[in-house]
């Protein structure tokens, strides 16, 4: 470690849109602040409002960025408040954008990220993609400009087997890319007492992408209703568990009246979140960081996913089975609440996904040794 660094930490591709992407930009900042506790830590101005950016003790970057269609003009009052720093100033930028890189979201993500790191300002800057799910790559513009961004890169995570074998042919030295799991495993939960929970209960945490980008939007509500059920009749109770900052409640407002009386409970805080996951019987989740945030205490989960980062992480946590690949085979949603809802088969789950959540811990220190020496040489060169 370089002794009296106050190295400046660019997070790119999070903010409070969904408790995910803010989860992500909490375990970067608390690993971050764990080693250089003087580190300035940017954001770009899509992050969130002002008061959202200040919340954490970051600051916002110079350079006003839009996402897509979205644009949150947080740049003034930022600086009105003194919270503002030159993008030129920035030694490292963390990329954790999760899952945009892939012809399911086009070439607008890779080619945003490209050009903002070939400015003439920014070309001294190390980029670093973080662990997150990538590809495919089958459409030429999708391909071409991801190809660019890799290149650009020091280092580029892929998150699960599948998205390493994606990204490899488009990755100019092979060692460049290497496998690593979700990093925001290592974030510990935050209890608060405040929050009155049943005494067993089931966390159902729904995902809007279910409906836009799934292949039968009306399978997932019926698997959905007949986990409710399910629930029931295995004397328990369920709740929703929103897992981003509104949209998701779109999905419990289509379920339709007779489910409007199951509590739905929200918080700004993702670490609350995941300490009433784990604070669950078992979960049935289609929110990736919502599944990451149960399986990484030991907690049992169903899960029904829209892309391959689904499959790959239930593997990781040696729950594949818990993965319902169709949702029209509600024999096998039945089966798995069947086993969580008895005590010695959801003990022996239990114990098999909290072993592989240990190892997967032991793989994320490793992920962090990787990127602590790209910022200490980047931080030597900078001194010398």
């Amino acid at each position: 470690m370089i002794k009296n660094t106050t190295p400046i930490i660019e997070i790119h591709g999070t903010g409070i849109h969904n408790r995910g992407a803010e989860l992500m930009a909490i375990a970067i900042s608390e690993k971050i602040w764990s080693l250089y506790p003087n580190a300035k830590i940017v954001v770009p101005s899509t992050f969130g409002f002002p008061s959202d950016i200040s919340r954490y003790g970051f600051f916002t970057s110079s350079t006003l960025e839009l996402l897509a269609k979205r644009a949150v003009f947080s740049l003034t009052i930022a600086g009105l408040t003194g919270k503002i720093i030159k993008s030129k100033k920035v030694d490292v930028v963390l990329d954790a954008s999760g899952f945009a890189f892939s012809d399911q979201w086009g070439e607008y993500f890779p080619k945003h990220l490209f050009q903002k790191m070939i400015a003439k300002h920014r070309v001294h800057q190390s980029l670093i993609l973080m662990p997150q799910a990538l590809g495919k790559f089958e459409k030429k513009d999708v391909s071409d400009w991801t190809k660019k961004l890799f290149s650009r890169a020091d280092i580029v995570f892929a998150r699960d087997e599948q998205s390493y074998k994606y990204s490899e042919p488009l990755i100019d030295l092979s060692n460049k890319l290497k496998l690593s799991p979700d990093f925001t495993i290592a974030v510990k939960p935050l209890e608060n007492s405040s929050i009155q929970l049943p005494e067993k209960f089931v966390a159902i945490v729904p995902n809007l992408r279910m409906l836009d980008k799934s292949d039968d939007p009306e399978a997932y509500l019926n698997f959905l209703k007949k986990s409710i059920e399910l629930i029931l009749k295995n004397g328990l109770v369920p709740l929703f568990l929103i897992h981003d900052a509104k949209e998701d409640l779109k999905v419990v407002a289509t379920l339709g009246e007779n489910y409007s009386n199951i509590e739905a409970i929200q918080h700004q805080d993702p670490r609350v979140l995941k300490w009433i996951l784990g604070q669950a019987q078992f979960v049935i989740g289609s929110r990736f960081h919502a599944l990451v945030s149960t399986m990484s205490q030991g907690v049992p989960c169903i899960g029904a996913g829209w892309s391959h980062k689904y499959p790959e992480l239930f593997a990781d946590f040696s729950n594949r089975d818990g993965l319902i690949d169709n949702l029209a085979d509600l024999t096998s949603l039945e089966k798995q609440i069947t086993i969580f809802s008895n005590q010695v088969t959801y003990v022996e789950r239990s114990k098999q996904i909290q072993s592989a959540a240990n190892e997967l811990k032991n793989k994320v220190d490793q992920m962090w040794k990787l990127i602590i020496e790209n910022i200490n040489q980047h931080l030597e060169k900078k001194v010398n």
